[in-house]
């Protein structure tokens, strides 16, 4: 059976992390901002410890709370950098991988140099449409491609396609 659409992309780190932090800030909003609250009261404690020169209840919450932010800010760029250069050495290359996908009508195949994936759309748990890439989750698993890669069709199409086999289909700029 020919496959309905098809796409090629080189992915990079850049469009990885992209794909991954956008997913992650658009899934977890909720979390981040609870956790960041809990940072800032984290703090506030410290300070309190520090105008009493309470060092023991000062440096705990300090680190902490500071620990909580930055974690918020920048550690899942570093997790999806690790992760991103993981998957590229298993393809003997430190800088991109070569994806072919492949829509057919009931499933999403996916091929590299060295790996194969069939997935079922009805295991889509969510499909993030963000500016530059579609991000694909399932069974708590991504697949990061490329908005423009698409081989003689618009991203659009797609798009619908998916909709059409009742897949949840989220547009974020996030």
């Amino acid at each position: 059976m020919k496959p309905r659409y098809i796409n090629r992309t080189n992915l990079t780190l850049d469009m990885y992390s992209e794909g991954i932090i956008s997913s992650y800030k658009t899934s977890h909003k909720m979390l981040r901002v609870i956790s960041t609250a809990y940072a800032i009261i984290m703090l506030f404690i410290a300070f309190a410890g520090f105008l009493y020169f309470d060092w023991i209840i000062c440096i705990p919450f300090l680190a902490l709370g500071l620990a909580i932010i930055f974690w918020n800010i920048w550690g899942y760029k570093w997790g999806t950098k690790k992760s991103f250069m993981k998957f590229a050495k298993l393809h003997s290359s430190h800088y991109q991988v070569e994806m072919e996908y492949r829509f057919y009508e009931d499933r999403l195949e996916q091929e590299t140099s060295k790996t194969e994936l069939t997935v079922m759309y009805k295991d889509f748990d969510v499909v993030y449409i963000m500016e530059n890439v579609m991000i694909i989750i399932f069974n708590k698993k991504v697949i990061v491609m490329d908005r423009n890669s698409f081989v003689d069709v618009n991203d659009t199409n797609v798009i619908e396609f998916l909709k059409d086999k009742s897949i949840k289909v989220v547009e974020s700029k996030a």
